[in-house]
């Protein structure tokens, strides 16, 4: 099989960058391993407003689950409370739609298949799908690896190794809420070193969740940490802490990587464009497949490999605002985070996460 573009992963960033492919008018496959692309949710589902300027939801009010207004940070000391208008999705309904605004331009998806091999010096790539083990060869002009955090593809000549080099660990369930909520919560406990647990609102239910960077300043035990913030959250009054279900997951915190390597390119979490502090990447995984689709159109248009002119744009856009937050995580570090005060705490926080006038003043 011969196509201008594949695309690995259906997840927003992939599936954007086929939409803006297929708009145009360029052939190309969406491989996805899941049966259906955004199931299950492995997110806490905040996104800003202005993904609108990108993919447009009021098409997809569906896609929304509730607005929320503020941001609120606890410190132990403190609680503060910030303007932090977004939108709590339904992931499993925004990434499925992006995809079907992809294939209805055109875009060929492939479901429940996982990318295998891949030979740089061929333009080829093996795929193989997990209902009946069928092996499938694909020939590109260009690759995309939107294929998330950390991906297990091989690949055959020496390609230029990248990848993300470090990640937060993440844990959540979603539970009832015994209380509407207008707020997502974020809370800084020294249970959760060099991270922290969140509460975002989902109407009557709630995803509640905690993400731990694991290195050699600590041995934490992932489930014992969330166990001891749900109970926490539970006594607060704010949850049942019945689960109704759960995921887990990576998220990069190594800020942007060279995201391209000849005719390969990379875009969202594959590309390192999840916020170092935060974790946040829903946002610039779209904003990176719409751009990324559009350089490879005009590399086709024109015959020449434009994606360095990706990696600049890509580069202008990100790599100050992920660069920054990628140097105030050395703030976690400066002792072993169980040593911390409750002031000591609260002044680390106010210096290293965005809401603060403090981060943005160094």
């Amino acid at each position: 099989m011969k196509i201008d573009v594949v695309i690995i992963g259906a997840g927003p960033a992939g599936s954007s960058c086929a939409y803006e492919l297929s708009k145009r008018g360029i052939g190309n496959i969406l491989i996805e391993r899941k049966e259906k692309p955004g199931t299950p949710v492995q997110c806490a589902e905040f996104i800003p407003l202005n993904i609108n300027q990108y993919i447009d939801l009021t098409d997809k009010p569906e896609a929304i689950c509730q607005n929320v207004e503020y941001m609120e940070v606890d410190t132990v000391k403190e609680n503060y409370k910030f303007d932090g208008k977004g939108y709590i999705l339904n992931r499993d309904i925004f990434d499925y739609y992006i995809a079907e605004l992809a294939t209805g331009k055109g875009t060929k998806l492939l479901t429940d298949t996982f990318a295998e091999t891949i030979t740089e010096s061929e333009n080829k790539l093996i795929v193989r799908t997990r209902t009946d083990n069928n092996s499938i060869e694909i020939n590109y002009k260009y690759l995309v690896l939107a294929s998330g955090a950390k991906d297990f593809i091989d690949f055959k000549d020496k390609h230029k190794l990248i990848c993300n080099k470090s990640y937060i660990y993440g844990i959540q369930i979603k539970t009832n809420l015994l209380k509407r909520l207008n707020s997502a919560l974020i809370y800084f406990r020294n249970y959760i070193p060099y991270g922290y647990g969140w509460v975002f609102p989902k109407l009557n239910f709630a995803n509640v969740g905690i993400g731990i960077e694991k290195n050699i300043n600590n041995n934490i035990n992932l489930r014992k940490a969330f166990d001891i913030f749900l109970n926490e959250i539970k006594n607060k009054g704010i949850i049942s802490g019945k689960t109704i279900s759960k995921t887990s997951g990576l998220v990069p915190i190594s800020a942007l990587n060279d995201a391209i390597c000849g005719n390969i390119a990379y875009c969202g979490d594959a590309a390192g464009l999840t916020h170092p502090i935060t974790g946040a990447g829903n946002l610039s995984a779209v904003i990176s497949g719409t751009l990324l689709g559009d350089f490879i159109y005009e590399s086709l248009k024109t015959g020449s490999n434009l994606l360095e002119d990706y990696k600049e744009e890509l580069f202008s856009i990100f790599y100050k605002p992920l660069s920054k937050a990628k140097a105030k995580r050395n703030n976690f570090y400066t002792k072993r985070y169980e040593e911390f005060s409750a002031d000591e705490l609260d002044g680390i926080v106010k210096k290293s996460w965005p809401s603060f006038n403090d981060y943005h003043s160094a």
